[in-house]
Order: structure tokens, then C-alpha cells, then sequence
């Protein structure tokens, strides 16, 4: 094989590498490949070894999607290949590349031939010439017009679930509710299942089916290109305080606890032990959720909640020492993060519309030491919210858009945490939660 031609089969085969990437980066449900950080090779090593078996470290993926640039291209070798496109439901790279290159190349047009001498049109074919063009203009605009008609906005478009209550585990189905079932193209919508799965599906087929594993209320979005455009909502239910746990960077599955392993009294918590049986490894990072999910007629806009909170104690995975508390409304949720001062870049905090994040707001507030145990009240009095910490108030904000009815509370704690002397009630009604 002569060098040019080398080199053209080279450039055919970096073609389809750079292509073969870009579907793996939208199975993902990140498609800015630019914009990857060291996490997001982090996450798809992960993801390849799940399906494929085969190891591919972020190094060398980094290589391969040209993130670490080299004087020569990165030639992967034939296993490595063949797992990437295995990722994306090839058998092989060779039956990828043979797929694949039928779009690369495409041969060019036939440049159209000219006679050199055009023959001038008689009277009668300029007519008919005429009429022809009338009727070819009167069908473009009849089918211009039934076209129009046709399209619909994306305020046509609704998601809904077709069986959103339950109890965990649960899996929900969704679809696409298209007015006068018009067709569009399904594939270009998204759905985030907001359970803090990274991992976003799109609607090539009729249904999307989605597995949740903790109760809660949730509020799965619909996207078209990147733009929310609709919001459902997926609701389980506890039996009094369910206790979940979870491993960071492994959103693969939770770990459900046995409600034994809760404390007796007033005082709730997990040992460590109990969370070992239950196969979390508590020499990694991990989280420990306590939910009580059920419906009220308590004002989530209009309600007062007291808590003594102790959070875990300084050990290895737990350097931040947090808690969130989360309280789901009808229509949204308010969340707050409590955190070691030093860990505060970490915090968040969420009053239905109003979200700050630590990373680009100042939450230096937030930056509370419970692994001692402190007082926690949320007062939510009109829309404006209240918080404080052994009585001292440390936040003090305002919303606008209602979240409806007390529908459930989650505490979660990094590490082992405990709680105690829980209260929830209505400002008006006095109704206890």
C-alpha cells in the first residue's frame, strides 16, 4: 500500500473514531465532548466496563476523544475498538466502521451537461410552460398551508407518567402527550428523571420506563434541544421513616435498611453495622437518607418544622460532615444544606423558584458544625422562609411560586447522622405532620 493511500485510509478511520465518540458522548447525555471534565471520563469508564467488561482507563479515554493531545492521533487498539462500539450496540468496530462509512464517504454529484446550442421554446410549449408552473405554484402553496397547520409548539407537547404513585422500589412509565397526535420526531426528547441519576433518555420508542429505588415526590423534565418545556411528577410513598442508603459516584443501585436498624424512642439513626449488613461500604463515601413520605393537607407555604440534628462525626469518607433537609410540596420541593464551614462551596439551598448554589453564591451561612447536634427550624410563613440554628436565624428568604400541600420530608446525612425530637405542623390549621 502506497503512502497516499495510507494516508487516506488513516484519515477515513479517524473519521469514524471521531464519530463513534460523538455517539457514545449522546448516549451519555452529554454531547459537548469540550466540555468534559476529568469526571465525565470518569463516569464513562464506569459505564463502558458495565456493559462491555472491558476496562478503559480515563487516561486513555482522554487519548481517544482527543483530550490529551499527542504529535500523532491515538491509534486504539482492536479490543478497545471494538468495546467503544459495542457501547453504542455494534457487535464489533469493524461492523461499525462498515456502517459508518457509508455516511462518510458519498460520492460527488454528476455535474449536469449543457447543450451548446439551447433550442428556443415554441409559442404553444411556452403556455404549457405556464400552466405547468400555475399548478406546481398552486400545490406548493396548498401543501405550504396543510404543512403550517400541521406543526405544533412545544407548549403541545406534554409529559406524562402513566402510573405516578407508588412505593418504593417503583418503575414509572412515561410517554409523550402530542395534541391531535401529530407526529414528530420522538428522539429529539429528552427526559431527566430528577432521582439524581446524571443519565438522561430520549423517546425513540412510544414509552420510556424508569426505575426508582427511594421514596420521595419527584419532578421529572422534558427537553426538547436543551430547553425544558414540561414538567411531570412521580410520587412513593413511605411506611413512617424509610431508611435508604447510597455510595458516592455509584448511581447504579441503593441500599435499603432494615427498619430494625432504626433506634427505638424519639431519637432516629443507623449504626454502622446495621449499614454493613445491608452491603454499604462504609469505607467509601456514602449517604444515609431518612424519608417520610405521605400526603397531608398541611400547608407546605404555610408551616412550621423543629429538628434536633446531629450529623456524623469526623472518619474516613466523611469530611464535610453534612445533612440535607428536603421538604416536597405538591408541585415543587424546598431544600437546605447544612454543612462544615470549610466544606461550604459544597452547599445549596432551594425555596420552590429560588435556587443558590454554593459554587457561584455566597452560603457562608450555611456553613453550620452539627456533628455536636444543634436545633434546626424552618419556619414557612406566606411564602417567606425562615431558618434557623439553635434559635439564631441564619437565612431569611422569599418566593413566589407556591409548592401546595405538605406531600413528605427527607433528612440525609453524609456518613452516619441521627435525629431527633421531629415535629411538623400547620401555621393555620395546627395540623401535626
Amino acid at each position: 500500500m502506497n503512502e497516499e493511500s495510507l494516508q487516506a485510509e488513516n484519515i477515513l478511520f479517524f473519521r469514524n473514531l471521531d464519530s463513534c465518540c460523538q455517539k457514545i458522548a449522546e448516549q451519555t447525555g452529554n454531547q459537548d465532548i469540550a466540555s468534559w471534565k476529568n469526571s465525565d471520563y470518569v463516569k464513562l469508564s464506569g459505564l463502558l466496563y458495565r456493559k462491555t467488561k472491558v476496562h478503559l482507563g480515563e487516561n486513555t479515554l482522554k487519548r481517544i476523544f482527543g483530550k490529551v493531545k499527542t504529535s500523532n492521533r491515538y491509534y486504539p487498539q482492536k479490543a478497545t475498538r471494538d468495546a467503544l462500539a459495542q457501547f453504542i450496540d455494534f457487535r464489533d468496530w469493524q461492523e461499525f466502521e462498515r456502517i459508518n462509512s457509508l455516511t462518510i464517504e458519498k460520492p460527488p454529484l454528476p455535474k449536469p451537461t449543457q447543450s451548446k446550442e439551447p433550442v428556443k421554446p415554441s409559442k404553444r410549449a411556452k403556455h404549457t410552460l405556464k400552466v405547468i408552473l400555475f399548478a406546481i405554484t398552486v400545490l406548493v402553496g396548498i401543501s405550504l398551508w396543510i404543512y403550517i397547520k400541521s406543526l405544533i409548539s412545544d407548549q403541545d407537547i406534554k409529559l406524562l407518567c402513566l402510573n405516578p404513585n407508588g412505593i418504593s422500589p417503583h418503575s414509572a412509565l412515561f410517554k409523550l402527550n402530542v395534541k391531535n397526535n401529530a407526529k414528530i420526531n420522538r428522539a429529539e426528547y429528552l427526559i431527566d428523571f430528577a432521582d439524581g441519576s446524571t443519565m438522561k433518555k430520549s423517546f425513540s420508542a412510544n414509552l420510556v420506563n424508569h426505575y426508582y429505588e427511594a421514596p420521595g415526590r419527584y419532578f421529572p423534565v422534558l427537553f426538547h434541544h436543551k430547553k425544558p418545556i414540561d414538567t411531570g411528577w412521580v410520587y412513593l410513598q413511605s411506611k413512617g421513616w424509610d431508611l435508604i442508603a447510597m455510595v458516592e459516584h455509584d448511581t447504579t443501585r441503593v441500599y435499603p435498611v432494615s427498619s430494625a436498624a432504626l433506634q427505638n424512642g424519639k431519637r432516629i439513626s443507623a449504626s454502622t453495622s446495621a449499614l454493613i449488613k445491608s452491603g454499604v461500604d462504609t469505607t467509601k463515601t456514602f449517604f444515609v437518607s431518612f424519608a417520610n413520605v405521605k400526603p397531608t393537607t398541611i400547608s407546605a407555604d404555610n408551616f412550621e418544622l423543629n429538628v434536633f440534628i446531629q450529623t456524623s462525626p469526623s472518619r474516613p469518607g466523611v469530611r464535610c460532615s453534612q445533612t440535607d433537609l428536603i421538604v416536597y410540596g405538591e408541585k415543587d420541593f424546598h431544600a437546605v444544606n447544612l454543612i462544615k464551614p470549610e466544606c461550604v462551596v459544597w452547599s445549596n439551598l432551594k425555596f420552590s423558584e429560588n435556587q443558590l448554589d454554593g459554587t457561584k453564591d455566597d452560603l457562608r451561612p450555611q456553613g453550620q458544625d452539627l456533628r455536636n447536634g444543634k436545633h434546626i427550624k424552618l419556619r414557612i410563613e406566606n411564602q417567606h422562609a425562615r431558618l434557623f440554628v439553635d434559635n439564631r436565624e441564619i437565612i431569611n428568604s422569599r418566593y413566589k411560586i407556591p409548592i401546595g400541600k405538605l406531600m413528605g420530608v427527607k433528612i440525609r446525612f453524609a456518613g452516619v447522622g441521627s435525629f431527633e425530637n421531629f415535629e411538623a405542623y400547620d401555621l393555620k390549621t395546627k395540623e401535626k405532620f
